[in-house]
């Protein structure tokens, strides 16, 4: 692990493929919107050795169009979504709620979609942090807030990933 400036990590890792599939979605959001992984992946990424069911990711608000297109280019790209039809998605995402893109055939790994609502959320997206890997990069929480949210949760999974 290298530190590039105070914003930018460069990762030599061996990538996994829930890093593969972590890359790949957030490739495509990018193109739409911006976005943070929070949460459990964190700590995979940097080397806790535990399985993960799902990506953790905030967006901002983004307008029905815009999503439509974002929703268009993953079924392009082979994903589906796991908890919702397509035309509920917009309303899904107004109402707090998550959405999950998975590859299609599958359930696992999957990325969790949310929209930022709380202070918190809009600072993990101001502040977040680059992760340059072999493949590609990726935005992060910073470390700070993810370990106190981590400590928050205060399950036996969580204290660990902190």
């Amino acid at each position: 692990m290298q530190f590039l400036d105070k914003n930018t990590i460069k990762l030599d890792k061996a990538e996994t493929e829930l890093d593969t599939f972590t890359l790949e979605v957030t490739k495509i959001l990018s193109k739409y919107t911006d976005y943070v992984i929070v949460s459990g992946y964190i700590a995979i990424l940097f080397g806790r050795n535990r399985a993960s069911e799902d990506i953790d990711i905030f967006i901002p608000k983004i307008n029905e169009p815009m999503l439509k297109k974002l929703i268009g280019e993953l079924h392009g790209n082979n994903f589906w979504i796991l908890n919702e039809e397509e035309d509920g998605v917009y309303s899904l995402l107004n109402q707090g709620l998550a959405v999950r893109f998975a590859k299609k055939g599958t359930v696992e790994p999957n990325a969790e979609v949310k929209l930022a609502r709380k202070d918190l959320d809009f600072y993990s997206l101001r502040n977040k942090i680059k992760v340059k890997l072999k493949s590609g990069e990726l935005f992060i929480s910073p470390f700070e807030l993810n370990i106190a949210y981590k400590l928050f949760l205060s399950s036996q999974k969580d204290v660990e990933d902190a």
